[in-house]
């Protein structure tokens, strides 16, 4: 692409709108001439301040349109989600300088999204707090919805913890009361946030926290769904209810996530693992896998763990029930923590959680690296361990035919892996071709050291006995059985170390 002429820059400068003839003539007297050097022009412009950067660098890529919006003249952008982009803007008939929300023109012609727009400016627009920033207008520029609300000099909440890792205590504490306070008010309001992370929360350059984008609020008789699916902003919310079983506009739902912002910001970890997968942020294993924050910050006054921990409880009706609740708890322990009750968080509590936790990730993982091959010819009970197996990380290869999967182990050459580390042959719809296929499995060079496991029908247990020639590393159990059976047996056929009490909570 050529370099433009200033004659040429000076036009695009004009067709915008962006200064008129009087200012763009006062600015190349200054240079001497019109036919100045088009950088020279371009550095004077912006040490006059007459262009920002991001105006200049608009004009030069020849974007003609998205420079006003209504009597808002854009000065540059602060912010960019995936709805809407915020500029920082001036109101060319009275010198106010908002922030300024705009509706991405991709969603100009979605009307639910357009709606979800109007209604965060309408639910806004009554909420007056100063730990909610204001909303004043919302109105249309050629097709584009936008809203006016209060321009916050500071930053959000997730850049601010970024910056400084590990927050301090006592900073933590001011933010979260103020995110308390602001949602409390709402509540009062009959709105519900529905969105709260970091990046929603702003903090001034005093450094009061106010809540923004309450693009997902809902009143008590909303709720957010569309085609049975809830809205993608919320997924996190979507996975946190369906894992507790609670109401979909759970008030208790935004304490959660209070909670996890606290975490957050006195440990410099996110609780909840990230990933851009729908399905595995609804898994509940990302809710109930959360690494204690005793075990990450061991010098943490009790009462802040503590206050951390029950509004961050899994269970709705463990947490703090409204957010007057949780405001009012924290503010009992900064006073306490102002009085120098700086007691270190309990070490036996802190044990106990490590222990959970221990349980907890084992449970995931115990399996992982390990590929379980069953023969098993039965629908149901294929589709049960495929299941069970899955939930614990094992590779769960079935196998309807005995022949097929004995043809695995037949003709391997002894240089490849092992198709499976451990043999499952079940009798429930095999009857005695399972065990028929076991007895042959033992006999192959690569099969005499595997590990097996044999499921037979309690019927038939000890005619099935007499047939089998079982080593140290077979084991055979009675069907019916229970999973919590079989994973134990896998446990010790392939020597995982197992915590303490590591199934004794094990329902399936």
């Amino acid at each position: 692409m050529p370099e433009l002429t200033t004659d040429e820059l000076s036009q695009r400068i004009l067709s915008c709108r962006l200064l008129d003839n009087k200012q763009l003539n006062q600015a190349l007297s200054k240079l001497g001439s019109r036919n100045v050097d088009v950088e020279a022009f371009k550095s004077s412009l912006l040490q006059n301040e007459l262009l920002t950067n991001w105006q200049l660098t608009r004009v030069i890529d020849g974007h003609k349109k998205g420079f006003y919006y209504g009597n808002w003249k854009v000065l540059y952008m602060v912010g960019a989600g995936t709805f809407a982009r915020v500029y920082r803007s001036v109101n060319i008939k009275t010198g106010d300088v908002m922030a300024v929300k705009v509706l991405r023109n991709r969603y100009t012609d979605d009307m639910l999204t357009r709606e979800r727009f109007m209604r965060e400016a309408q639910t806004v627009m009554k909420l007056r707090h100063p730990n909610i920033v204001p909303i004043h207008e919302v109105a249309g520029h050629r097709g584009r919805i936008y809203m006016v609300m209060d321009f916050v000099e500071g930053q959000n909440l997730r850049e601010f913890v970024r910056a400084h890792g590990q927050v301090k205590v006592m900073t933590t504490l001011n933010i979260t009361r103020d995110v308390c306070a602001g949602l409390a008010y709402a509540a009062t309001q009959r709105v519900t946030h529905r969105d709260i992370k970091l990046s929603n929360v702003l903090l001034s350059s005093t450094g009061r926290a106010s809540l923004v984008d309450f693009g997902l609020a809902a009143g008590d008789d909303e709720v957010q769904e569309r085609d049975g699916f809830y809205n993608p902003r919320s997924v996190d919310y979507a996975g946190l209810e369906k894992t507790t079983g609670a109401e979909r506009n759970d008030r208790r739902s935004d304490i959660f996530f209070v909670g996890c912002n606290l975490y957050q910001m006195l440990s410099g970890e996110a609780p909840l693992f990230e990933t851009r997968e729908r399905m595995r942020r609804m898994s509940a294993e990302r809710y109930r896998k959360i690494k204690p924050l005793s075990s990450l910050c061991k010098d943490l006054p009790h009462r802040v763990i503590t206050l951390t921990n029950k509004m961050m409880a899994l269970e709705p009706k463990d947490r703090y029930q409204t957010p007057r609740a949780a405001m009012e708890a924290t503010m009992r322990v900064i006073a306490a923590i102002k009085e120098g009750d700086t007691k270190r968080y309990d070490e036996e509590m802190s044990s106990e959680e490590a222990r959970a936790y221990e349980k907890i990730t084992h449970r995931n993982t115990e399996g992982e690296g390990h590929t379980v091959m069953v023969v098993e010819s039965n629908p149901t009970v294929q589709d049960t361990l495929r299941k069970k197996l899955k939930n614990y990380s094992y590779r769960a290869l079935i196998i309807s035919d005995p022949r097929r999967a004995l043809d695995r182990f037949r003709y391997l050459d002894p240089a490849e892996k092992l198709p499976a580390n451990l043999m499952v042959f079940s009798t429930a719809g095999l009857g005695f071709e399972a065990i028929d296929a076991f007895n042959e499995f033992v006999t192959f060079p690569m099969g005499q050291n595997v590990p097996c496991l044999i499921l037979v029908k309690k019927e038939r247990r000890a005619e099935i006995l007499e047939r089998l020639d079982l080593k140290p590393h077979h084991s055979v159990l009675t069907l019916p059985v229970k999973f919590a059976e079989i994973r134990q047996q896998l446990q010790q056929l392939l020597n995982l170390a197992v915590p303490d009490d590591a199934t004794a909570n094990d329902d399936d």
